[in-house]
């Protein structure tokens, strides 16, 4: 058998081409009420994904101000008969460091925690000799950083020309020892359990007051170096404050990495944070899908009795093409074919009008700024398209059923 020649071949394909701009070309009520409703679509998915996807980061940002997630411990946490708390070897912050270089965005902060006792200089007859609390070393710089809603007056620790004896008191230990940015107290660990300050301690400068509205008011943050050193404690911390990026399970996955990554140690999630953070970024989840699906529904019903219209309208033609040799086939394709293209147009257009939409809403109702997200564009077009196409196939009895002979006589 030989094969048709390339050029009727050629020609059916530029005549179908044809025939598909025309039909895209020609004003039909129909046809832009399908381009309409399926711009609509495309803008309202365009809008709720770039929503989707940007509200995680903003979310999770959100999140971070509630401060660490997790925290790395002894694995036999708790107070000895002494009062002193259990210990870890600092060895464990290298092993952090080899997996921090795994997982991007993980930070940590090593902390250790020791009672000690704290009295202003000079003496001032009309306050207490003392106070109790708990010291705590740390980078205060980074440890801050973990916590953005944390309220400081003055310099801090860890900055730049700021000298080691420092310390930064809570608001309350302030308060009680009427302290301000600027003056001097003494701070003793080893004498804790005697009835008054046995030994001179060390003398630090206030170089800053905090206020969280937690227990650190009442609390007292110098290097962490340094209270190793008053408590004879060198190279030893009480937990690791480790603050994770993602959702609920995200997080969860990274903390079992870190089980079996850190052998000795007890690494457990706040479960306060943790949990509160996946209920909301599911809820929202769930809230933006279901009002996508909802939306499309609507919006692919109208497509499905619009393009039903249109073949109804073009009876007469589809008549003419069948009369000229089109197989139903041939005729079903150059439909689909006008739908997708409406599809792939009102998918363009939709995702421009939706993303625009998208930085107004975030604009004017959370004041913040979104970012466009460019992989978006792929999955509106295509589910564009798709519902054009799948609304075509639903009118292919009507197609089947046309009769030429009848058609042209108009019955």
């Amino acid at each position: 058998m030989n094969n048709p020649s390339p050029k009727p071949v050629a020609r059916r394909r530029s005549l179908f081409w044809r025939l598909w701009f025309r039909s895209l070309s020609v004003k039909r009520p129909q046809a832009l009420l399908t381009l309409a409703a399926l711009l609509v679509g495309a803008a309202v998915t365009a809008m709720l994904l770039n929503l989707q996807a940007d509200v995680r980061r903003k979310m999770t940002s959100e999140f971070r101000a509630y401060g660490a997630n997790a925290v790395v411990s002894p694995a036999a946490p708790g107070w000895d008969s002494s009062g002193n708390a259990a210990l870890m070897d600092e060895e464990v912050l290298a092993r952090l460091t080899s997996f921090r270089g795994r997982t991007n965005g993980l930070t940590f902060v090593p902390v250790l925690h020791a009672v000690a006792r704290v009295k202003r200089l000079p003496l001032d007859a009309r306050l207490p000799e003392f106070q109790n609390v708990v010291a705590v070393g740390a980078d205060f710089a980074a440890l801050r950083s973990l916590y953005p809603g944390w309220r400081l007056q003055g310099d801090g620790l860890g900055q730049k020309g700021v000298p080691a004896a420092n310390c930064v008191v809570g608001w309350r230990v302030a308060a009680r020892l009427r302290l301000g940015v600027g003056d001097k107290i003494q701070l003793d660990v080893s004498g804790a359990d005697s009835p008054s300050l046995q030994s001179e301690g060390d003398t630090l400068r206030v170089a800053g007051v905090l206020s969280t509205g937690a227990a650190e008011d009442d609390q007292v943050f110098l290097p962490l170096s340094s209270l190793q050193r008053l408590a004879g404690l060198g190279h030893q911390i009480s937990l690791v404050q480790l603050s994770i990026p993602g959702d609920g399970r995200e997080i969860e996955r990274t903390l079992g990495g870190l089980s079996a990554s850190l052998s000795g140690v007890e690494v457990r999630p706040i479960r306060q944070i943790v949990e509160s953070q996946g209920k909301v970024l599911e809820t929202i989840r769930w809230l933006l899908v279901s009002l996508t699906a909802l939306i499309l529904a609507i919006i692919a019903l109208c497509v499905l009795a619009t393009m039903t219209a249109i073949v109804f309208e073009r009876r007469k033609d589809i008549a003419v093409m069948k009369a000229l040799g089109a197989t139903d086939s041939l005729v079903l394709r150059l439909f689909m074919s006008e739908g997708a293209g409406l599809g792939l147009a009102a998918g363009v257009v939709g995702f421009v009008a939706g993303a625009a939409l998208a930085r107004l809403l975030a604009q004017q109702l959370f004041s913040v700024s979104l970012r466009l997200s460019w992989w978006t564009l792929p999955p509106v077009c295509l589910l564009s398209v798709a519902l054009a196409t799948v609304a075509t196939l639903f009118p292919v009895n009507i197609i089947r059923a046309v009769q030429p002979a009848t058609a042209l006589k108009g019955e």
